[in-house]
């Protein structure tokens, strides 16, 4: 009886996996169904491949797949075309977000193995897919949207900001900055039992900054939620316009999440809030050059750095 109530629950889970990865696709079925009937056989081969292994294809550049197809890289190129994306990097990047928020950790990591060869491979690989990324973030980020973002935070009473898990790094990189500029910043954290108490009188002239990406953290989104209740400013640092946290924020600022490895690289990101720090600081050029005036001779009286 026990076995057989087994076999039921195991059933039960692996439908459970089908009807994930069907509703993840299902907007890029749409776009498939309106353009099938236009595509060459050979297209077509390229379509059913990537429907049949999202996971695998969302790693392959077009002269891995067309050599994985035996096809011709001008083939895929072409799929894509007349599929309606701009290339195949535009339908790869498509995949990418229907597919990244299932991948766990040890899938990137295998995903990447069947990238590299050699340890060489590696730093070439990952240095070159972060200078992709400061690239799109460049194209991508509205000027507008920057300059909002950075008006919020330079006008705001008070900073809370938010990044947990792996994206908690970007949190400690905003705040350690914004202390530099005598900044009031309150750096949010579930692990001390106290981070509800230290919202709990957030209102108007606060200002939420918040950093999450593939897959979203739960209490981040609640953060963010609640602050929008509250009438605090939330600038958003994620993934996508589609994120969870991009509903509650009045800036959402786009940055890639790069799923080609076992962990997140954060260049993009890093470079986004070194760029709206100085942003700031060049709003507000005497009264910075003061304070550093004022930190440099504490750091010199009290001996912090190495002077050989």
């Amino acid at each position: 009886m026990w076995k057989i109530l087994l076999i039921y629950v195991r059933m039960w889970q692996i439908l459970q996996i089908l009807v994930g990865k069907v509703a993840a696709l299902l907007n890029l079925h749409e776009i498939f169904d309106v353009k099938r009937e236009e595509l060459t056989p050979t297209q077509k081969r390229v379509l059913e491949f990537i429907l049949k292994y999202p996971e695998e294809a969302v790693f392959l550049t077009a002269s891995r797949l067309a050599l994985r197809l035996n096809i011709s890289d001008t083939s895929i190129v072409r799929m894509a075309q007349a599929l309606g994306f701009d290339g195949y990097p535009d339908l790869r990047r498509k995949l990418r977000r229907v597919v990244q928020d299932r991948l766990s950790t040890v899938d990137r990591l295998d995903a990447t193995a069947g990238e590299v060869e050699t340890v060489e491979d590696v730093f070439a690989n990952v240095l070159l897919r972060d200078v992709a990324n400061l690239r799109s973030v460049l194209r991508d980020i509205d000027p507008a949207v920057f300059a909002g973002a950075a008006d919020s935070l330079d006008n705001a009473g008070r900073v809370f900001v938010i990044g947990l898990r792996s994206a908690n790094c970007l949190a400690v990189f905003l705040v350690s900055a914004l202390r530099f500029l005598s900044r009031e910043v309150v750096h949010l954290s579930p692990g001390t039992g106290e981070m509800w108490e230290q919202i709990r009188d957030m209102g108007p002239d606060d200002v939420v900054v918040c950093f999450s990406f593939p897959r979203y953290t739960k209490v981040t989104v609640d953060v963010v939620q609640y602050a929008s209740e509250m009438g605090a400013e939330v600038v958003a640092v994620t993934d996508s316009d589609l994120s969870p946290l991009a509903a509650s924020a009045r800036w959402t600022l786009t940055v890639p999440f790069e799923v080609d490895s076992f962990m997140e690289s954060f260049t993009a990101g890093l470079s986004l809030i070194n760029a709206l720090v100085t942003a700031i600081a060049f709003k507000n050029r005497s009264m910075t050059i003061e304070t550093l005036k004022e930190m440099e001779g504490s750091w010199a009286s009290r001996g912090v750095y190495w002077d050989g």
